[in-house]
């Protein structure tokens, strides 16, 4: 009796055979440790379980988890043997005791092997071991900056209020397809995610992958009026001259339309999106109007899908469709990329709830060889932003995509003779302006005037 009443909390066992100095001793640490795992919690079992992220608290952590481990042993363990001395113990009354310890032994054991597989997820995620980008420079240029002059200017200073903004690409391959995706690495989703602290607000913002025709940061317009989303293949090829890598180069470019500095960035590639959605348990979303493509390519040999509007409880497969179907009936780039910004917020608000700490293992490791991070995005910064963008209400998110205003449709002799957008430079900066305030690298600027056809 008294083991059992230690395996349910140590010291419990001691006090029960009357030692009291005794049971203070094994009670008072699991009880220290109790209020420091609340004090943890405070934010919520998200941003706790996104911490183990960071390799020196996961490291700690497991050391805790053992020490634990062995504590509730020897408080087990320590009142049976004393019991021992004074009478006969029987057999079941053993295999009770080795019972006790076996789910002691096997609880704590799992629970380290968790820890261990967060401990790895620096070197999964954040190491820059997925180099499936060009990305043989690993910081901005030093003229990455808004110069509408053509004069290269440094990189923007921090943000005065605090803003944090995170590039998001979605990237594609197709190396058996024709055209513009022949062998190509393409990015169909370019997403901008910036978080102001002093507004407790996040905006939004999608670019299509048609855009075109665009002015280049470095100076100058893209001779080859290339969509964005083929850009980084093209300067790859050697078709494309910059002054930076392929993908830094996208970066740049994004940084310098939006007009607002970029921080960090990330890449997903598709198969890692589709796993990601299936490892918390798929999402909920609210369909806007109906998606039914009988030509969508499910990438296995099938075609067609078919998603009612309304809400919709999306596994992988389907919420990959989802953001990435634009060619069904009454669909275009400007809607998908609307429902790419559902995604985002949708798996926010599912990693949100209750549980979603025990399916971040598997996310880790699911997702870990489909993602990349820039280098100076760090595992210790994770739970920050996580409790911060959880911290938004729902009317703080300004969602965009530069579509029609801010877009002209040109004819199909741009781009290769695909059907292309432009991006009309004084629209964007207007609404860069209202997004981003003082931090718009657009505000005090003298904006050029349109320069699409």
């Amino acid at each position: 009796m008294a083991a059992l009443l230690s395996f349910f909390w140590p010291g419990l066992g001691q006090l029960y055979a009357g030692k009291r100095r005794l049971a203070a001793i094994f009670a008072v640490p699991v009880l220290v440790l109790l209020v420091l795992v609340l004090y943890q919690l405070r934010q919520g079992g998200l941003v706790f379980a996104v911490r183990f992220i960071d390799p020196a608290y996961a490291l700690q952590a497991l050391v805790v988890v053992l020490v634990f481990g062995a504590w509730r042993l020897a408080s087990v363990i320590q009142p049976f043997l004393a019991g021992e001395r004074a009478r006969i113990v029987r057999m079941p009354q053993r295999i009770v005791l080795v019972a006790l310890m076996g789910v002691i032994v096997l609880s704590h054991g799992y629970m380290g092997y968790l820890l261990a597989d967060s401990y790895n997820a620096e070197h999964q995620i954040f190491s820059g071991a997925n180099d499936f980008a060009d990305l043989r420079t690993p910081q901005p240029s030093a003229n990455a900056g808004i110069s509408f002059d053509a004069t290269p200017s440094p990189s923007p200073t921090v943000a005065s209020d605090g803003r944090v903004t995170m590039l998001f690409t979605g990237m594609d391959s197709s190396p058996t397809a024709t055209g513009n995706d022949r062998g190509s690495v393409h990015y169909d989703s370019i997403m901008v995610v910036s978080f102001n602290p002093q507004a407790n607000s996040i905006q939004m913002v999608s670019i299509p992958r048609e855009v075109a025709g665009f002015r280049m940061y470095y100076g100058g317009k893209d001779p080859l009026s290339i969509e964005i989303t083929y850009m980084p293949h093209y300067i790859s090829m050697g078709t494309l001259k910059s002054p930076d890598s392929a993908y830094m180069t996208l970066v740049n470019e994004v940084q310098y339309l939006v007009g607002v500095h970029i921080d960090y960035w990330a890449i997903m590639n598709l198969d890692g999106f589709q796993k990601m959605v299936d490892s918390v348990g798929g999402i909920d979303v609210v369909n806007p109007s109906v998606i039914d493509d009988r030509m969508y390519d499910w990438l296995n040999g099938h075609y067609g899908v078919y998603i009612a509007a309304g809400k919709q409880h999306l596994n992988g497969a389907y919420a990959l469709a989802f953001a990435r179907d634009r060619k069904c009936v009454g669909c275009n780039d400007y809607k998908r990329a609307a429902r790419q910004q559902l995604v985002m917020r949708a798996l926010l608000t599912k990693m949100s709830q209750p549980g979603a700490m025990l399916q971040l293992p598997s996310l880790i490791s699911q997702v870990g060889s489909s993602v990349q991070l820039s280098s100076n995005f760090k595992a210790n910064m994770v739970a920050d932003y996580v409790a911060a963008a959880l911290s938004v209400p729902d009317g703080n998110f300004s969602n965009v995509v530069l579509g029609p205003p801010y877009t002209t449709s040109v004819s199909s002799s741009l781009s290769a003779g695909v059907d292309s957008i432009c991006l009309n430079i004084p629209k964007m900066a207007a609404e860069s302006i209202k997004l981003f305030g003082p931090d718009s690298l657009y505000s005090g600027k003298t904006v050029p005037s349109d320069n699409c056809p």
